[in-house]
């Protein structure tokens, strides 16, 4: 006997159910409305039902079968029939609420047989526990009621306003600070810091669940366990509040699903006076980090209602709808039933403006979580490669294609009740399920061939255009600086000299070296020795060579203009004195009105690129710090480069390139190259665009993209 035929049976009229002894029943009144919460006391779960459905429960005494409970519902003015009953009770046997009464006992699960674990269950299993891992550590109710009596007043009444105010000049100090904190918010993704902020976000986390728990002890609530669970990879904290419920004041109940936002709110406000107070440095940098992720962070994700955390706890407390998510859910699964497969809709448990409100709440949800959770499959497939892809085909058959197929199979082997049979024909719901199904395979086959409506991005970074880049020729000090910073200078200014004494006593040897040769040749020409005479010949052409390069190394001591432009440095008036290494960069001439953007292209982004660039179309640029601005593509240059084409582009920067170490850094300018070979392309900027950005950032340069998803995923993929 396979699950479902013992349900039915568990249903059928003849059978007789009883409530769970540890089911307790609690009215709640809202408006002229009564409603029911059921608590199972050993589940720690609560379901929410009206009044009709628990005057049901209350007849489920193990001694009336479905036909006796009809008749009582008959004579008690309800016109419930057996067909309605029955569907109730399949959901408080599934539920766990009921139990049905077999061989005259009452039984929590069908009865164990020696058939195996059916795979629609086994894997669904499996793939939750790679997804999702839920570890309890210990009992919470004691650090709890520690944390109470030291902190349980920031909950009271009188505290809200303090709260409120505090949390506001956090808000000020930011937005007073628009420009600074957007520098710190670019770095955000800056990949030397993701220890730092994991350690951040657990901190955060573990704060935001003591919140929880403190509420919860406030007003006299008994904490479950607390833990740690890992889901995607990612730690996050929980501490079990379920017997919030238990509460009749809905704000009570509110205050605690809201207490670790509002925990970590104020934190977020003071690390914003953190972040203000400190210097430019690391610690506050790390402030600000605290700030994004105790403040836009835990609003956007933890207050969300379309998420099931505690905003969506507010709201189903707000609305007093407990289950707000299954009701919603099977509202609208029962309207896609109807539309799709002609398969009318079951009664729902909810009245009034709670139905559609359920119904809107689940279709917003749902949307949510397919970007939601889309980007984040996608996201993991990308950060964690080979590990990331398998987790995102585990999460993709796990929440599409699992629940996909559970909903064919139950539509295929739906058998039409007595009143349904009256509103639908015969097989016609097999009949629009294989029409669904072949609509469904032609539109997501659509989908994954046409070409891609998500642009590429290309990063990009802003340098000046035909900049003189000043670096030392050899080993030095700086003996006379000339120019200050800013200042503006034409072609042939002398910059600065620099001083090598060592060097010049090289070039005086040399020189004396090669005279020296020069006379012997002489000399042994005039004795008739021509074959020392051509040795010494030789000799002095090498030390010749030698002597000029030494004397360009001389020369290059004193360095000058060799165009027209101003002076950049950042260390300019702290050089003269000091000795420099050579290839130490000095100082620049440029234009701050003539910059450049430098595009670097993947080998996978090129045939796009120069499509972009035969096509002639703009293409729009957006740097970090929020510039944007369009310009047309230009061609790319003949060869690709091992090296960086911009240091600020490596990924050990902060930039886009993933790099790695050359296999012999000594025949390169960097010690790290990109993993993949770099096409370049240069686009001269206006002198109006080139005033309005800084040299040095980043950004990305979006270009149209006609491959098909597939071909996206599967280059990605390859990647």
């Amino acid at each position: 006997m396979n699950e479902s035929s013992a349900m039915q049976e568990q249903a059928a009229p003849s059978v007789r159910v009883v409530m769970d002894p540890s089911v307790t029943f609690e009215a709640r009144h809202v408006g002229n409305k009564t409603s029911y919460v059921a608590h199972h006391n050993a589940l720690g779960k609560f379901f929410h039902m009206g009044c009709e459905e628990h005057h049901v429960a209350t007849l489920l005494d193990g001694s009336r079968d479905i036909g006796d409970i009809v008749a009582i519902l008959q004579t008690d003015g309800l016109a419930w029939e057996a067909s309605d009953v029955e569907e109730l009770v399949k959901r408080f046997i599934t539920s766990k609420l009921a139990m049905p009464i077999i061989d005259g006992a009452a039984q929590a699960a069908p009865p164990a047989t020696n058939a195996p674990v059916p795979w629609d269950r086994r894997v669904p299993q499996l793939l939750s526990f790679m997804i999702s891992q839920r570890i309890p550590l210990f009992a919470c109710n004691p650090l709890a009621d520690r944390m109470n009596k030291i902190f349980g007043a920031v909950f009271s009444p009188y505290a809200l306003p303090i709260w409120v105010a505090w949390v506001a000049s956090g808000l000020v100090v930011i937005s007073s600070h628009r420009a600074a904190f957007a520098d710190e918010v670019s770095r955000l993704f800056d990949q030397g810091l993701w220890v730092a902020m994991v350690v951040i976000w657990v901190i955060a986390k573990v704060f935001h669940e003591l919140g929880h728990a403190t509420a919860a002890r406030y007003h006299n609530v008994r904490v479950g366990k607390a833990g740690i669970m890992f889901f995607m990879m990612a730690p996050l904290a929980y501490v079990d509040v379920t017997d919030a419920w238990r509460l009749s004041s809905r704000w009570k109940r509110i205050q605690i699903a809201m207490g670790g936002v509002y925990v970590e709110l104020a934190i977020a406000s003071a690390a914003a006076w953190l972040w203000w107070y400190l210097p430019d440095g690391y610690a506050g940098h790390l402030a600000a980090q605290f700030f994004l992720v105790a403040g836009p962070a835990t609003v956007l994700v933890n207050a969300n209602p379309l998420l099931r955390l505690d905003g969506y706890y507010v709201v189903s407390d707000l609305t007093e709808i407990p289950n707000l998510r299954m009701h919603g859910r099977n509202q609208l699964g029962g309207m896609l039933n109807w539309w799709l497969v002609k398969i009318p809709r079951q009664a729902s448990l909810l009245h009034g403006w709670r139905r559609p409100f359920a119904t809107a709440h689940a279709l917003g949800s749902v949307l949510f979580q397919l970007v939601w959770m889309g980007g984040l499959v996608i996201g993991v497939a990308m950060w964690a490669k080979g590990l990331g892809v398998v987790l995102a085909a585990v999460a993709t058959t796990l929440w599409a294609v699992i629940p996909l197929s559970r909903w064919f199979i139950s539509v295929w082997r739906h058998a039409p009740s007595t009143n349904e049979q009256a509103a639908m024909s015969l097989g016609v719901h097999r009949r629009r399920l294989v029409g669904v199904a072949i609509i469904g395979m032609a539109l997501i086959a659509y989908l994954v061939t046409m070409p891609s409506p998500i642009a590429r991005r290309v990063p990009v970074v802003v340098r000046f255009h035909e900049a003189q880049v000043v670096r030392a020729a050899s080993d030095a000090f700086v003996k006379e600086v000339h120019v200050t910073r800013g200042q503006r200078v034409e072609a042939g200014t002398l910059l600065m000299r620099l001083e090598n004494p060592d060097l010049v006593v090289q070039r005086d040897e040399k020189a004396d070296d090669m005279r020296t040769a020069q006379l012997r040749q002489i000399q042994f020409r005039q004795l008739g020795n021509l074959a020392l005479s051509a040795a010494e010949g030789e000799n002095a052409e090498s030390l010749q060579r030698q002597l000029d390069e030494l004397s360009a190394e001389v020369d290059a001591l004193n360095i000058y203009a060799q165009r027209e432009g101003l002076v950049v440095s950042q260390s300019i008036d702290h050089l003269l004195g000091s000795y420099v290494s050579k290839g130490t960069e000095l100082l620049s001439v440029c234009d701050p009105q003539e910059k450049e953007l430098l595009v670097s292209v993947s080998p996978g982004d090129m045939d796009a690129y120069q499509r972009a660039v035969d096509g002639g179309e703009m293409s729009k640029v957006r740097l970090r710090g929020g510039s944007q601005f369009r310009l047309k593509p230009q061609s790319l240059r003949p060869r690709a480069r091992l090296t960086l084409p911009h240091p600020a582009l490596g990924a050990n920067a902060g930039g886009p390139l993933p790099v790695e170490p050359a296999p012999d850094p000594s025949t390169g300018s960097s010690e790290l190259r990109p993993i993949e070979p770099q096409m370049e392309s240069v686009v001269k900027l206006s002198a109006l665009t080139s005033s309005e950005i800084q040299t040095g950032q980043l950004g990305a340069m979006t270009i149209s993209d006609t491959r098909s998803l597939a071909a996206r995923v599967m280059d990605s993929l390859k990647r």
